[in-house]
């Protein structure tokens, strides 16, 4: 991509694969040092050996859960440490749970979906918040679902997470003006990722992706780019908002 984020510091969480690792890809390739958070550490030392075999001296890896925000605030710390500050975040990690009907699945796969897929989210800003205030600004996006705007049946955890994101996302963008921070949205459609390709979802993301308008499932790097746009000062007038990359799945018939 055409943009040149030399000198920022980037925090991506879910960072070790999937549309995760194509953010960090593309933030690297423009130029920033880029901290990665992974709950698996062989993912996590595969990618960042990756990465730095790109630009040396440019990636950190940080092992943790970000369900918990003592191992999110010390990640984050980490990043600050290792780099010297912090100025762009992405707080990607996130799970589907186990599909049924909410009285079925039980509370167990709620607080599972929603401790990674809403309060991963506000522990994670939490953390980088207080670090862009010192910085004196900085830009973050929230990785949401177009199922942020529908419903996917028997996804009931997975569908209530995300619409939350939307809601936290808008109600901080307007907190957090004031301080120089922008904070904003993706909701990615169907894309192929090692979460959507998996034994027990693959049947259901090839039903999603047959009625995709495009014709296909998107990639992980077409995210990844929607994702650095708005990090990056070409939308320095964007915040609080949502930008759905879906292939026209929301207009499907």
């Amino acid at each position: 991509m055409n943009i040149d984020l030399t000198g920022k510091v980037a925090f991506v969480t879910g960072g070790s694969k999937g549309i995760g690792r194509s953010i960090a890809d593309v933030l690297l390739d423009c130029g920033a040092k880029v901290a990665i958070m992974a709950r698996g550490q062989s993912d996590l030392d595969k990618a960042v050996s990756e990465l730095e075999g790109r630009r040396p001296g440019n990636a950190l890896g940080v092992q943790g859960d970000v369900s918990s925000y003592e191992q999110l605030a010390s990640a984050v710390q980490r990043t600050v440490e290792h780099f010297g500050g912090l100025h762009l975040a992405v707080n990607n990690a996130g799970i589907a749970g186990k599909p049924g009907l909410l009285h079925a699945i039980g509370p167990e796969n709620w607080r599972q979906v929603l401790g990674v897929n809403l309060d991963g989210v506000a522990w994670a800003m939490i953390a980088e918040i207080q670090e862009m205030v010192k910085a004196g600004g900085g830009s973050i996006v929230n990785v949401a679902s177009v199922e942020a705007h529908t419903i996917l049946k028997q996804f009931p955890a997975y569908v209530a997470s995300k619409h939350a994101l939307i809601g936290l996302t808008k109600a901080t963008a307007a907190d957090y003006a004031g301080l120089g921070i922008r904070i904003n949205s993706v909701s990615p459609g169907v894309i192929r990722t090692p979460l959507t390709m998996a034994a027990g979802q693959k049947e259901v993301t090839d039903r999603l992706a047959a009625r995709i308008p495009l014709a296909r499932l998107g990639e992980p790097d077409e995210i990844a780019r929607a994702v650095v746009f708005l990090l990056s000062d070409l939308s320095s007038y964007t915040t609080g908002t949502d930008l759905v990359v879906d292939g026209a799945f929301l207009l499907r018939e």
